[in-house]
C-alpha cells in the first residue's frame, strides 16, 4: 500500500486461506499428508474520492473494477500516521464512509459491503464495527471469515485416502453435481452417488469407518443440497 493517493493504479490480487478450525480438527483423526483450506481472492483497489462517477481521481477506472467484483470490502482510515497522506488532509472515517457510500451510488454499484476500520489503536473506542491493524495483521482473520459470510459461502470438506484433506468454499443453496464439479470436472461428468457425513459425526466416530458402522454416511443424489460442514466422499465413473 502506498503513502500517497492514485499511486497504486492497477488492483493487486491476494489469495487468502480462510481460517477453519473444523479442517483442523478433520486433520488431527485424519493425519493426512498434506491439508488444504478453502481460499477467498481479495482485490485491493485504489480509494475512491468525492466526483469519482464523474471520473475525478481515475475514478472510472478505480468503479468499473469494483463492478468486476462480488462483495466490497470498504476499507476506511482511524490511523494517524503524518507519513501516509490523506487526500483530504485529515482524519475522519465517517466523512470517508458517507463518500464512499454516494460514489457507489451514483455509479449504481449495488453490492453486499462489509465496513472495516483501519485503526492503530484496538482499545480505542470503535463501537460494532469490524477493525483491523492491517500494519500488525491485527483482525484480519475475522475479517477474512466475515467476507466469507458476506459472500453467503459455505465450507464442504473431501478427503483423499488418508493422504490429503481439503476444504472447499460452495455458494450456499448448490447441489452435490455443483459440488463435485468444483473438486474435479470428471467427478461431474461421471456422477454416480455422494456419501457424506456431517463434520460433526465424522469427529464423534473419530474415522470415517466409524461412522460408516454407526449409520452416520449418508448416501446422497446428484441433487442433494450440500450443508455447511459435510465431508463428502464422490462416487463417480468416467
Amino acid at each position: 500500500m502506498a503513502s500517497y493517493p492514485f499511486t497504486t493504479i492497477e488492483p493487486n490480487i491476494g489469495v487468502v486461506e480462510v481460517p477453519d478450525e473444523r479442517l483442523a480438527k478433520l486433520a488431527l483423526i485424519i493425519k493426512p499428508e498434506k491439508v488444504i483450506p478453502a481460499v477467498v481472492k481479495f482485490i485491493d483497489i485504489a480509494g475512491l474520492v468525492k466526483n469519482a462517477h464523474q471520473g475525478e481521481g481515475l475514478g472510472n477506472q478505480f468503479l468499473a473494477k469494483i463492478r468486476e467484483v462480488d462483495a466490497v470490502v470498504h476499507i476506511i482510515r482511524a490511523f494517524k500516521d503524518d507519513s501516509v497522506s490523506h487526500y483530504y488532509g485529515s482524519i475522519d472515517p465517517q466523512r470517508d464512509k458517507e463518500i464512499i457510500d454516494l460514489e457507489l451510488e451514483l455509479g449504481e454499484i449495488k453490492k453486499p459491503t462489509l465496513y472495516v476500520i483501519n485503526v492503530d489503536d484496538f482499545d480505542s473506542d470503535n463501537g460494532n464495527d469490524l477493525v483491523i491493524n492491517a500494519k500488525t495483521g491485527k483482525g484480519v482473520n475475522e475479517l477474512i471469515k466475515k467476507t466469507y459470510e458476506l459472500l453467503d459461502l459455505i465450507t464442504f470438506y473431501t478427503v483423499k485416502g488418508n493422504k490429503e484433506v481439503t476444504a472447499w468454499s460452495l455458494k450456499k443453496g448448490l447441489t452435490a453435481f455443483v459440488a463435485a464439479e468444483k473438486v474435479h470436472t470428471d467427478m461431474a461428468k461421471g456422477f454416480i452417488k455422494a456419501e457424506v457425513v456431517g463434520f460433526a459425526d465424522l469427529i464423534a466416530a473419530s474415522s470415517w469407518l466409524g461412522a460408516k458402522s454407526k449409520g452416520k454416511v449418508r448416501l446422497e443424489g446428484r441433487d442433494y443440497l450440500v450443508k455447511d460442514g459435510d465431508v463428502i466422499e464422490f462416487k463417480f465413473n468416467v
